[in-house]
């Protein structure tokens, strides 16, 4: 929702280049997020598995 609420006031202040790159920097943070998570998921699923046996 940050990305949303930043992106459409710098559009409202007219300031589209900045627009532009606030959704590039937080698009990249929200990717790097998730792509975090599905490897701890991964890792948690592996020591699962170790402890089961």
């Amino acid at each position: 929702m940050t990305v949303v609420g930043v992106t459409t006031y710098l559009l409202y202040l007219d300031e589209f280049i900045l627009a532009l790159i606030s959704t590039i920097v937080f698009g990249k943070l929200i990717i790097f997020h998730f792509v975090m998570e599905h490897f701890d998921k991964q890792n948690l699923k592996k020591i699962q598995n170790i402890l089961k046996h």
